[in-house]
């Protein structure tokens, strides 16, 4: 039997079909042998007998693959994102007389089969030992934290007959992030202007923006600016002008009442598409020079996205979310979380007009608040625009739910045909 077939190779029986039905023959000719007197019959029935009772021990003598290692080619695989796993099979110092190996994948990784990567199996060569070198392509299909593994292989001796099968190694986490969709930016950003990302602010340590004053009694000498000194006559020291970011808030609402009852195991699209969105946002956000928090309703910090790293850490963390028991947006209106000229992006599921109610005044202290909802109920939405909030429902498609919300309308349309994002596939590898 060749090792290359790996859906009968990797059966659990110890003999083979074939080696099944020579061990059958076998007993059968001993049985006639004995009924008929016939001393050949039962010499080739043993020997049929013995021939697979030696290839059973011969694969339990020979070498086999004793331990595996894996690794991600990224530091985390993505939802629609193609990654490949690195594995190495240590054999044994004993030859392996061949046969296959495969992976178990869980279901949240989908194995991508092409003439380079042939997916989570493949042959052990005959007669190899030491390290065996494998990858494999698989592309996330459901965020979360799951596991690789075991190993299982299978080798078959040379007549085909026994089968020895054996699971090999532990499981590898595996942590699923979310996709990140490069957003337009809000208008009136940064990145939306083209102005830099930094503005000045109010003095202290900073960069090279200096601004020579009078020595003042206190100042340390090493801040002496000479050549402000020859020229003004006197002494004068360095003050240096702050580089402030302008801040960002990402309002995400998690009470479990706002979601469907699959929400917490993924099965719920709108919440799946509210976690996209959240962290899309905050990408998107960051890129154009905001400091973003990104909050749950009552206040409490999910996290800040202030450089990649921090992107790669806030994708990690969303990883795993789901909703939780307490309904907290009612709390959104007090937790002053809202600073001063901010922009607020507040992601939500089902909403209500009492629910606007609640946080009607969060609109008036945010430069541009933006609310979108997976299951907005009744007029809630069109009472959230007039009350000074710019509105969208959230669907799958969160690109088209934000430009909708950010009211860019055919002018964003437009510019999309024109010059397509780029830059957000790097996020979180």
């Amino acid at each position: 039997m060749s090792p290359s077939s790996p859906a009968r190779t990797l059966g659990a029986a110890p003999l083979t079909p074939r080696g099944l039905g020579a061990v059958l023959l076998g007993i059968a000719l001993l049985i006639a042998a004995t009924s008929l007197g016939r001393v050949e019959l039962a010499l080739f029935g043993l020997a049929l007998i013995l021939l697979v009772v030696g290839g059973w021990i011969s694969l339990r003598l020979s070498g086999r693959v004793v331990d595996v290692d894996r690794a991600l080619s990224t530091d985390v695989a993505s939802v629609g994102g193609m990654s490949h796993v690195e594995a190495r099979l240590q054999l044994s110092i004993r030859p392996v007389p061949g046969g296959v190996w495969r992976d178990a994948l869980p279901d949240a990784l989908r194995p991508v089969r092409t003439d380079a990567s042939p997916g989570p199996s493949g042959e052990l060569p005959p007669g190899g030992r030491g390290t065996l070198h494998v990858s494999y392509a698989v592309v996330g299909m459901r965020r979360g934290r799951h596991a690789v593994g075991p190993l299982q292989t299978a080798a078959v001796d040379p007549f085909g007959l026994a089968r020895r099968r054996m699971t090999v190694g532990m499981r590898t986490p595996v942590t699923i992030v979310p996709a990140v969709v490069a957003l337009p930016s809000l208008p009136g950003s940064p990145g939306a202007v083209g102005s830099s990302q930094l503005t000045t602010g109010r003095h202290g340590q900073g960069a090279d923006n200096l601004i020579p004053r009078p020595y003042a009694p206190g100042d340390s000498m090493r801040r002496i600016h000479w050549r402000a000194s020859a020229h003004h006559g006197s002494f004068m020291v360095r003050e240096e002008e702050r580089e402030t970011t302008p801040h960002a808030i990402i309002v995400f609402d998690r009470g479990a009442a706002r979601w469907g009852g699959t929400a917490r195991h993924g099965g719920d699209e709108g919440f799946e598409a509210a976690v996209t969105l959240v962290v899309s946002a905050a990408w998107s956000l960051a890129r154009d020079g905001y400091s973003v928090s990104v909050t749950d309703s009552d206040g409490a910090p999910i996290g800040l996205v202030e450089s990649h790293e921090d992107m790669s850490d806030l994708l990690v963390a969303f990883a795993s979310v789901s909703p939780r028991g307490e309904d907290t947006l009612h709390r959104l209106g007090s937790s002053g979380i809202v600073r001063s000229a901010a922009p607020v992006v507040l992601v939500t599921g089902r909403l209500t007009s009492e629910d606007v109610a609640g946080f009607g005044a969060v609109a008036a202290q945010s430069s541009r608040p933006v609310l979108l909802s997976a299951r907005p109920e009744g007029d809630a939405l069109e009472r959230a625009a007039r009350g000074g909030w710019h509105t969208a429902r959230l669907g799958t498609d969160v690109e088209a739910s934000w430009g909708a919300a950010t009211q860019l309308g055919g002018a964003w349309a437009e510019a999309q045909a024109a010059t397509p994002l780029e830059g957000a596939g790097d996020v979180g590898r």
